[in-house]
Parts: C-alpha cells; structure tokens; sequence
C-alpha cells in the first residue's frame, strides 16, 4: 500500500498539521514518519491514541490505526508540558531581544526578565537552551531572591546553523528549553516563550546574519 500522510490524534494534545510523506509499503517494511503534536490538553490524558493514516487509493478514507507507545513516550511529552505550563504560570519568563546586534555577524544581545508569579521563595535559572537554528547563552545560574519580585539575565542568541538544509527543514526553530528550580526543588524543564513580534526580529537576525557570514 502507498501512505501519503501521518497524524496524531491523542485526547491529550490538539490537533498538528499532518505529516505528508509517501511511503510505499511492502509485506514487512517499516518506515519511521516523523508527526507533529499540538498544545497539551492537561485536563485529559493522552491515551487511547490512533495515528491517523492517510493512503493513495481513490476515493479511500484515512484509517486509524491504535497507536502502539513503548516506553509511555506520549504519557512523558503530556506530563513534562503540563509541568512546564504549571511551571510558567509559578514564575514568569519574558524575552526582550535586542533590534539588531551591534555588527551584523555578531550575536544578538537579550534580556531574561523572570517575575514572581505564584512561586514563593528562592528562584534560580539555572540553564537555558537553544534550537537547531538558534543558540542562547547567558551568565547562569542566577537567582531572584525570596525578598524580590524580578530577575533580569543578560544573555546573547547566536544563529547555530546556517545551511540550507537546516533553515528549510527546521520544523521547531523557536522552542527554548528553560531549567527552573523553585525553592529547594530540583530544577524543572519550561520553555522561554517568543512573541510573534520576537520571531521575526530573531527571523530578520538570522536571515542578516548568516549572509553575513556565508
């Protein structure tokens, strides 16, 4: 049989955009087909799971097929972003980018400004992380102190790829990863948000940049 598209449907999660990819299929084969996931729906759990299966018959109707999930691999993604949206919510992240970096190959200088949201005592930021596309840096760890309200991190995002195949092929070039610790917790996965007024400023800095450096 010819698949065309693959897509997720899980109760946990909204609806992505399907995945087209024909893929011919024998007696056996096996093909990964890599499928988006939309924002967590944390009120539900993620199971049962089908994977919606479109095919090259005329006239056929996608298929749903029970999605088989080794090692809870849908039940960890809903658990860890219901935490990092609990996480948001304890302590606000906010990232104020520069308009441009000072010469057009540089980095380009931001801002973390972390609130107290309803997180009590210590905060610390101890790691941020950057994207296929994007790499973020900054004098970590920090710290916001029980008796304060507001952090400020300077930090820089750099382009960490500039080839074609990446810019084409990037499907999550705006997902920073964010590690929190809230008083004496370990540290949490969150994630820094990006307006969309901030994509495209760190859209036209990557664009300037890498033909700069080419």
């Amino acid at each position: 049989m010819t698949v065309t598209s693959v897509a997720l449907d899980s109760p946990g999660f909204e609806a992505a955009p399907e995945t087209g990819r024909v893929v011919e299929l024998g007696p056996g084969n096996r093909i990964d087909v890599e499928a988006e996931y939309g924002a967590v729906r944390c009120d539900t759990r993620p199971d049962p799971a089908y994977a919606v299966i479109g095919v090259a018959d005329q006239g056929a109707s996608p298929v749903r097929v029970p999605l088989a999930t080794p090692y809870d691999v849908l039940g960890r993604i809903h658990d860890g972003d219901c935490a990092a949206e609990e996480l948001a919510r304890a302590v606000p992240v906010t990232l104020i980018p520069a308009a441009a970096p000072p010469e057009p190959a540089a980095p380009l200088p931001a801002r973390l400004v972390v609130s107290r949201g309803t997180a009590s005592g210590d905060v610390r930021v101890d790691e941020i992380g950057g994207s296929v596309l994007y790499a973020l840096r900054g004098a970590l760890p920090a710290t916001m102190r029980a008796d304060e309200d507001r952090l400020s991190v300077d930090i820089t995002i750099d382009a960490a790829r500039c080839d074609p195949h990446a810019l084409a092929e990037a499907k999550k070039p705006f997902v920073f990863p964010l590690w929190i610790a809230v008083g004496s917790s370990a540290p949490e996965y969150s994630r820094i948000p990006v307006s969309a007024e901030n994509r495209r400023i760190l859209t036209n800095y990557l664009t300037t940049t890498c033909d700069a450096r080419r």
